[in-house]
């Protein structure tokens, strides 16, 4: 389950506490209050592998136990804090002994979002981890679905792990319809990190029938700058009538690309634009472009087209996205590894993405879910379909 309403958002950018369609409060007093919410995602799906083969699953979703606070420091300014955590409802017992490891374990083994901050006339200040400014206020406004969803200019940056982490972001108060944001994210020499994108994954490397390596690290690796990397990013918006415009910039300055000969270089920029235009109570229509400009290898931008509707119904939410991907020759390796055939080999590419959905609610607290998607990609990976049911509390 993921955020569906632009509101919601626009709340948690602006250092507010929404968070889930319920919660709980343990405490309310001498102008403090903490809750707790969550909830608990199953679901089965049927998506196809590299070899273009169907594999089902019953799988967790997302399952969630959370708690946010907020204290009244004086009558301008609030402290409040939040904190997510993640777990597997489909193997929940004793997954541990069937060799689990803590990343995917039991028990309330992952993280999702933490972070405290102050907030008040002046504005938010926030630090901890959470998603990124443009995941908010650039993609999820076209496509923020159940499971499927279109590819995104993050996920050809090693995904969330380390982009969402370790972050310092001040966010405006609305004036005149006009909001900005800006951060940093920082990684300092004391950091331990990992290849945040496995060269395996991201087509880097080519391997031979059995999966292994061919002549080792012959198309180089993507890293975490650990050495005291600050990158910059910041974002613009506007809201006016029943529009909101909106533009995001991150420099990529924590990410690093190593080649054969040991020669490092940056990672590149990404750009971001958003329109959304709710219609009417019922029915918004949002359109994008991302872009990763690629400067880890000539030829390595990827850019995306996207346009994304979401109707609700009454009992539920009709939903559907489409996605043009427009990769360059070495951006191939992010986008579509499978059909990557090397540093400055192959040529550009191109993609359709296409997902459709439903929701139907069974209680103000419990929905069901139906979705499937389409990417266009080599041996047709990860296209499927699925469904799911979730209870939020």
């Amino acid at each position: 389950m993921k955020k569906t309403l632009l509101a919601t958002a626009i709340a948690g950018a602006l250092g507010t506490m929404a968070a889930g369609a319920q919660a709980a409060t343990v405490y309310n007093q001498d102008g403090s209050k903490l809750d707790v919410y969550g909830n608990v995602q199953l679901g089965w799906k049927n998506v196809k592998d590299g070899d273009g083969d169907y594999n089902d699953e019953i799988f967790d979703n997302g399952s969630t136990v959370g708690f946010r606070g907020e204290h009244i420091i004086n009558p301008n300014l609030t402290g409040y804090f939040r904190a997510e955590f993640e777990f597997n409802a489909d193997r929940q017992k004793g997954y541990y002994n069937q060799g689990g490891s803590n990343s995917n374990g039991s028990g309330l083994s992952k993280g999702d979002q933490a972070y405290l901050g102050l907030t008040g006339d002046f504005g938010d200040v926030r630090i901890g981890s959470w998603d990124d400014l443009l995941n908010d206020w650039v993609q999820d406004p076209v496509s923020n679905n159940e499971y499927f969803s279109n590819t995104t200019s993050g996920s050809d940056i090693g995904g969330s792990t380390y982009r969402e982490a370790n972050k310092v972001t001040y966010t405006s108060p609305i004036t005149g319809g006009l909001q900005f944001a800006v951060g940093t994210r920082y990684f300092g020499d004391a950091e331990n990190t990992q290849e945040f994108q496995d060269q395996y994954l991201n087509g880097t490397v080519d391997l031979d029938d059995d999966g292994n390596p061919i002549n080792g690290d012959q198309n180089g690796r993507f890293v975490v700058d650990d050495g005291g990397s600050a990158a910059m990013f910041g974002g613009l918006r506007y809201m006016v009538g029943d529009w909101t415009l909106a533009a995001v910039y991150d420099d990529l300055k924590n990410f690093k690309y190593i080649t054969t000969d040991g020669d490092e270089h940056d990672y590149g920029q990404q750009f971001g634009l958003n329109a959304t235009w709710q219609m009417s109570d019922d029915l918004r229509v949002a359109a994008k472009w991302e872009k990763v400009h690629g400067q880890w290898e000539d030829d390595a931008d990827a850019d995306r087209y996207g346009i994304g509707a979401r109707y609700s119904y009454g009992s539920g939410d009709l939903y559907g996205s489409y996605q043009y991907v427009d990769a360059e020759r070495n951006a191939v390796a992010l986008t579509d590894p499978d059909s990557f055939a090397g540093v400055d080999q192959g040529s550009d590419k191109s993609y359709n993405e296409f997902v459709l959905g439903a929701t139907y609610n069974l209680s103000s607290q419990m929905y069901v879910w139906l979705e499937g998607a389409k990417y266009d990609r080599e041996a047709n990976t990860g296209d499927g379909f699925g469904t799911g049911i979730a209870y939020s509390f």
